[in-house]
């Protein structure tokens, strides 16, 4: 069965959207627990995968324009040189198109048979797994270690404002 940890960030959150990315990482933290367990197991269920498709297509596609569109330009251009987000920056855009590249390889998988109730996970399938939760659980921790924290300080209530206006029309959610 799916955990409620898994569920879909509350879209009311959005009027706050460091909060939203901060539970939507939770929500990956989830994601990849239930994708570790796939692993662990060598099986999964197809309610649940279709649901980790879902998201992996979707949901987290919708999070990386998130960062990459919004977050990451407005603090780039509202950072102190002695933040040193630069590079931070840099490499979690390309965590997020190496992440993108190993979860569609993961959807592949799964969706291959879509008429099999459980899906056998292969070796193959099992280590790059693995390996997709190991870097998807250390890039969060420096997006919520580091540019969140740096997001709150830096960050002005005009460019939140702005940030939130945007998801919110990725979503398809009406603006006020």
């Amino acid at each position: 069965m799916l955990r409620n940890d898994t569920a879909p960030t509350p879209l009311a959150l959005l009027d706050d959207p460091l909060a939203y990315v901060l539970a939507a990482h939770f929500r990956q933290r989830a994601i990849c627990a239930v994708l570790r367990r796939f692993a662990t197991a060598r099986v999964a269920g197809r309610v649940e995968a279709d649901r980790m498709i879902a998201y992996l297509v979707g949901d987290l596609r919708l999070h990386h324009e998130d960062e990459d569109i919004d977050l990451y330009p407005v603090l780039r251009r509202r950072a102190l040189p002695a933040d040193g987000l630069g590079i931070i920056l840099a490499r979690l855009g390309e965590e997020h198109r190496q992440g993108t590249a190993m979860a569609d390889q993961i959807v592949a998988a799964l969706a291959a048979k879509p008429a099999d109730d459980e899906i056998q996970i292969e070796a193959t399938l099992d280590e790059m797994i693995q390996a997709y939760a190991a870097c998807e659980l250390k890039h969060l921790a420096l997006e919520n270690g580091v540019v969140l924290a740096l997001a709150r300080i830096r960050l002005t209530r005009a460019d939140l404002t702005t940030i939130g206006r945007s998801m919110k029309l990725r979503r398809g959610v009406v603006v006020a």
